[in-house]
């Protein structure tokens, strides 16, 4: 089941919570795994673009039995735009950070180009044990992040050095690393 966290809610035992922009970001430490949904967002503006390939995510982590909280950088209701909300990335930010796991999905087009996404991958890389990194195999532009992504390991031998092919795989590591590295925490038993 997934749901949207309600402030205040109590997490139920294997139970799926989508963290949204609406969702104040300090509840993820509520549960016992969380996974950050970093790619390309469609905006408000872009609705022929819908559904996101977050849905899919989504979907798919029910199917595999995930118990935690997804963060999901998109607003509950899709026709609403982040233009001039400052907040929006401090929010990011704070699910990025916070989160066990970030699972860089990147089915980049022409018109869903993901220039924040180019930006986070870059940043994150300081954390590289605790990413993942997918896109389908004819994703638009993704030669630079993927040199990058190779090079980073060659140097520093930290992390998974596999970019993943499906949307299936790099969920399947994401909840992997997810769970090495709460337990590294000392917070799953």
């Amino acid at each position: 089941m997934l749901r949207l966290l309600q402030t205040g809610q109590e997490s139920p035992s294997e139970t799926m919570y989508a963290l949204r922009y609406d969702t104040p970001i300090d509840a993820v430490e509520r549960y016992s795994l969380s996974i950050f949904l970093a790619g390309p967002t469609v905006r408000g503006h872009q609705q022929y673009l819908q559904p996101s390939w977050r849905v899919a995510a989504a979907d798919l982590f029910r199917e595999k039995g995930f118990d935690g909280a997804l963060i999901i950088p998109e607003f509950g209701d899709i026709t609403e735009s982040d233009k001039d909300r400052m907040d929006i990335p401090l929010w990011e930010y704070e699910g990025l950070k916070t989160a066990d796991c970030i699972m860089f999905w990147v089915p980049r087009t022409r018109e869903l180009i993901g220039l924040t996404t180019n930006f986070e991958l870059g940043y994150w890389m300081k954390d590289r044990e605790k990413l993942v990194y997918g896109r389908p195999p004819h994703a638009y532009r993704t030669d630079y992040p993927d040199i990058l992504w190779k090079k980073d390991y060659k140097e520093r031998g930290i992390g998974d050095p596999t970019i993943y092919n499906t949307l299936e795989d790099t969920i399947d590591a994401a909840i992997k690393v997810a769970t090495r590295v709460k337990t590294q925490k000392g917070s799953v038993a």
